[in-house]
C-alpha cells in the first residue's frame, strides 16, 4: 500500500514514547481510517435520532443509514439484495456466539438432544469467545465438551479422530483463522464431515473477514449454520459486530434479550409475541452510529479492492516471517506467512520484552491472548509475543520490530 494510505490513519501520526509507531497489533484491533471517523462523527452531528421508531425527518434519515450499513454488510459478505435480514447487528463476536448459545439451545429439539447427553465440539485453537459460552451452555445442559486436538507439529488441527469426535454431537464451534497462530483450519474436510452427522456448525469469523472475502452464501453451502464477526477488527469502530444465521434457524430461535424493537405485541400479564429477525435479536437502541461507521469500514476496505489488500498482506507476512526467522534467539510458533505470528525471545518473559518493545514505538501484544488452553497446548505457561499485520504495515515497521527486539535480548540477556 502506498504511503498516501497511512496517511489516513490519525493514530500513525502519534509518537508514543517520543517514537515512530510501528503498529503491529493489528490482530486485536484494527486502527481507524479516516473515512470511519468521519462517518461516526457525522451521525452524531445529525441530523441525528433514535431508529425504527419516529416518524419524523431525522428518525426516519437515521433508520434509512442504518438499514443501509446492514445492506452494505450483507454485500461485502456475498448476500444477495434483501438477504441482509439474516444479518443481526451485535456488539462484537463474542456477543454474537452467547446469542446462538443462548438461543439456539432454546429451540424445543436442540434442547432436548443436549439433555439427552449429546456434545457440544471446540478446536484447541479457539478463542475464550468460542470456548467459555460452550462451557456455560454445557453446564446447564449436561452436554460434553470434546475438543479437537493439535497435530503433532502444534501448527495444526488433529483430524485423525473426527469422525468419533462428531458422533452424537449437537454442534461444531470453531475458529475460520486463528488469532494466535494465524492457523486456517481446513473447513472443506471438516465441515461437512459435521453436516453428514447432524451437527450444526457455529464459525468465528472475526480474523478471516479481514485478511479475505467472505462469502457467507458459499459457506453456507459448504454447511456453516452461523457465522460472526466483529466490527473493530474491520477497520471499524468497537461496539458493533454481525452474526449471520441461516433463515429458518433464526426464525426458529426465541429472543436472546427482552426489551424495546425486538417485539410484535406487548400483552399484560402474559402473552406477549416476538419481530421478524433481525429485530427479535437486537433489543432496545442499539449501536447507532458505529452500525453506521462499519457500514463506511466496509465499503472503504471494497474501494481499496481486495486483490491489492492481499497483495500487500502477503507481502508484509512474508517479511515479518523472514524478519523473525533471521534472528537466531527467536523462538516461532506460527506457520510461515500467516500475517499472525507467535512467537518468543529465548528464555525472556514476553511480558517485559513487549514493554521494551513499546520504549522504541513498537506495539506487539504478548500474554495469552485469549487463548489459554491453546497456550497450554505450546507449553507456555508465560504466553507468547504475537506481530500481526494490516493494510497500514510497511516494511519501516518490521525493521522497526527487528532493530527493537535486538536491543531487547541486549538488554535482557
Amino acid at each position: 500500500m502506498t504511503p498516501d494510505l497511512r496517511a489516513q490513519f490519525p493514530s500513525l501520526r502519534l509518537r508514543p514514547n517520543h517514537q515512530r509507531l510501528a503498529f503491529l497489533d493489528t490482530a486485536a484491533s484494527a486502527l481507524k481510517p479516516q473515512t470511519v471517523i468521519d462517518a461516526h462523527s457525522a451521525v452524531l452531528a445529525g441530523p441525528y435520532a433514535n431508529i425504527h421508531r419516529g416518524l419524523y425527518h431525522n428518525s426516519a434519515a437515521t433508520t434509512a443509514a442504518y438499514e443501509a450499513a446492514r445492506a452494505q454488510l450483507g454485500a461485502f459478505f456475498g448476500l444477495p439484495a434483501g438477504a441482509e435480514r439474516s444479518l443481526i447487528f451485535t456488539r462484537n463476536t463474542t456477543e454474537a456466539i452467547n446469542l446462538v448459545a443462548h438461543s439456539w439451545a432454546k429451540i424445543p429439539a436442540v434442547a432436548a438432544r443436549l439433555k439427552q447427553g449429546s456434545a457440544i465440539v471446540i478446536s484447541a485453537l479457539e478463542h475464550h469467545a468460542n470456548i467459555v459460552p460452550w462451557q456455560m451452555l454445557a453446564a446447564a445442559t449436561g452436554a460434553e465438551i470434546r475438543v479437537i486436538p493439535l497435530a503433532a507439529d502444534r501448527q495444526s488441527l488433529d483430524l485423525s479422530n473426527l469422525e468419533s469426535l462428531f458422533q452424537g454431537a449437537a454442534i461444531l464451534a470453531l475458529s475460520q483463522m486463528s488469532n494466535v497462530l494465524g492457523v486456517r483450519p481446513p473447513l472443506e474436510e471438516i465441515v461437512p464431515m459435521a453436516k453428514q452427522l447432524g451437527v450444526t456448525v457455529v464459525m468465528d469469523g472475526s480474523q478471516a473477514a479481514v485478511h479475505g472475502a467472505i462469502n457467507l452464501p458459499e459457506l453456507a453451502a459448504l454447511g456453516v449454520d452461523f457465522w460472526a464477526c466483529t466490527g473493530h477488527k474491520l477497520y471499524g469502530p468497537t461496539g458493533v459486530g454481525v452474526l449471520w444465521g441461516r433463515p429458518e434457524l433464526l426464525e426458529a430461535m426465541p429472543p436472546y434479550q427482552g426489551g424495546g424493537d425486538m417485539i410484535d405485541e406487548v400483552k399484560l400479564p402474559h402473552g406477549t409475541t416476538f419481530a421478524a429477525p433481525p429485530a427479535r435479536f437486537e433489543a432496545g437502541t442499539p449501536a447507532i452510529a458505529e452500525g453506521i461507521a462499519l457500514g463506511a469500514a466496509v465499503q472503504w476496505m471494497q474501494g481499496l479492492g481486495w486483490g491489492n489488500i492481499q497483495a500487500h498482506e502477503e507481502a508484509m507476512a512474508a517479511l515479518l516471517t523472514n524478519t523473525l526467522a533471521e534472528l537466531d534467539f527467536i523462538e516461532i510458533y506460527s506457520p510461515p506467512h500467516t500475517g499472525i505470528t507467535a512467537f518468543n525471545i529465548t528464555s525472556a518473559h514476553p511480558a517485559d520484552v513487549a514493554t521494551l518493545l513499546d520504549q522504541q514505538g513498537v506495539a506487539v501484544r504478548s500474554g495469552h491472548h485469549c487463548a489459554m488452553p491453546l497456550m497450554k497446548c505450546l507449553d507456555l505457561p508465560n504466553g507468547c509475543l504475537r506481530a500481526s499485520v494490516g493494510v497500514y504495515t510497511c516494511a519501516e515497521d518490521l525493521a522497526q520490530l527487528r532493530e527493537g527486539l535486538i536491543k531487547a535480548k541486549k538488554l535482557l540477556g
